[in-house]
């Protein structure tokens, strides 16, 4: 025997409220640049002196410096970041001591930059303004050159040096939208390698801006409403006149109307099969009329898979028919006729937000 079952699948969306302002969105990317000024520390002038008769001081400590970043934001207050950094240069003044006497020689000039991986701790001190660290690892290149008639007597110490360096960072990052924000930043990069025994450190305040890439839309709240299809069978297909038992004919109709029929949550639809009959007869016989074929098709319809704790059935009897006055000047096998619109079974589904209907034929 073929049954026919219903899979009434349905999704209730069910969205949280937009994040703070506060907090980024997780799993998100980022871009930026950064300008500052840069000032390298720890430049040991005895460390770069080639020998008793060169004088050496240094000068041009401070200069501008800049970057770009890739950041990744884990959740509100993790991210990892991705960036390049210029740190900026400083000049050795040379001169050369003979017989009491000075001259300037040339100068050397050691310049610094770097490749960055760092993690980012933030934490929100007020709406759209966080304050962050950020500590990790920068690959720095230092470049040493010489001018002047230093290169002569210091050519071992032309040339690049690569090394891995620690840097930190701390700063205030505030947001003017969901897309921009800027940040006030300063960097520390400790000990940067040169071909030299010199290993500056170099400090940097920048300015910053920062643009968030694909960042979630806030979808709108979504409103849940009640939907009602009501689906009207004439009883004459249905039944035999005066019979409460399905004909073969009603049970075809049913399983046709089984496709049309959904569910969602129990406790958010029902499904409500009413009988009527028509005004032929007394009252209490054509209640329970009434009452008897709504029963029959309820109890069809979960034999065909309806769950039981979704469907009831209640009957009108002739309370309320449809045809109004226009049957009234008939009589007999005409009024019958007439008055066959009054003699139905409606089926109400109510169901919120119906997103899918799914019919599965299963063989037995």
């Amino acid at each position: 025997m073929k049954k026919t079952t219903i899979a009434l699948a349905i999704a209730v969306a069910s969205l949280t409220a937009t994040a703070a302002n506060a907090a980024y969105e997780d799993n998100t990317f980022y871009v930026g640049a950064k300008l500052g000024w840069s000032e390298l520390y720890k430049l040991d002038a005895n460390k770069v002196r080639i020998s008793d008769r060169f004088g050496i001081s240094t000068a041009d400590r401070s200069n501008v410096a800049g970057g770009a970043f890739l950041g990744f934001q884990a959740n509100p207050y993790l991210g990892f970041e991705l960036g390049y950094d210029w740190l900026g240069s400083a000049k050795y003044k040379r001169s050369y001591h003979y017989a009491g006497r000075s001259s300037d020689v040339g100068d050397s000039k050691v310049s610094a930059q770097g490749v960055s991986l760092t993690g980012k701790l933030s934490y929100p001190i007020i709406d759209n303004l966080d304050i962050y660290g950020r500590a990790g690892g920068m690959v720095t290149i230092s470049k040493w050159k010489n001018s002047g008639l230093v290169k002569k007597y210091d050519a071992l110490n032309h040339g690049t040096r690569t090394e891995l360096s620690p840097v930190y960072a701390l700063g205030l990052d505030y947001r003017f939208d969901e897309d921009f924000s800027t940040r006030l930043e300063y960097q520390y990069v400790d000990r940067i390698h040169t071909k030299t025994k010199a290993s500056p450190d170099a400090g940097t305040v920048s300015l910053g801006i920062t643009y968030r890439l694909g960042a979630p839309a806030v979808p709108a709240p979504v409103e849940l409403k009640t939907q009602e299809n009501r689906y009207v069978l004439n009883e004459d297909v249905l039944f035999a006149y005066a019979k409460a038992d399905l004909k073969a004919e009603g049970r075809q109709a049913l399983d046709n109307l089984l496709t049309n029929l959904v569910k969602i949550k129990p406790t958010e639809s029902t499904v409500v099969v009413i009988g009527h009959t028509d005004r032929i007869g007394s009252v209490s016989y054509n209640q329970k009329l009434s009452e008897q074929r709504a029963n029959s098709v309820m109890k069809y319809l979960i034999s065909k898979g309806v769950p039981a704790d979704l469907i009831s059935a209640r009957g009108m009897g002739k309370s309320q028919p449809v045809t109004g006055t226009k049957c009234n000047a008939l009589r007999g096998a005409n009024l019958k006729a007439c008055l066959a619109p009054d003699r139905r079974v409606e089926i109400e589904v109510k169901a919120r937000n119906i997103q899918e209907v799914q019919v599965t034929d299963l063989t037995n």
